[in-house]
């Protein structure tokens, strides 16, 4: 069975729309607050994650992916 981490990676890579943290339960069952710990562990790691709406939206509703985002 996948870790938390790993749902949301996989997650990360295969969206091109972006995907926010608030979605994540709905989706892939990890919930928003250690979804948006993932993804800033991911960004430590220097993973080559994107975001969509960061800095005018709270930090649940932004949309991110690894890799480019298609708007």
């Amino acid at each position: 069975m996948a870790t938390d981490k790993e749902k949301v990676k996989e997650l990360l890579i295969k969206t091109i729309y972006g995907v926010s943290a608030s979605e994540m339960k709905t989706i892939i069952d990890v919930d928003q607050d250690v979804a948006l710990k993932v993804i800033q562990e991911l960004k430590e790691e220097r993973e080559d994650i994107q975001s969509l709406g960061e800095g005018s939206n709270p930090e649940e509703l932004v949309l991110y992916s690894i890799g480019e985002i298609i708007p």
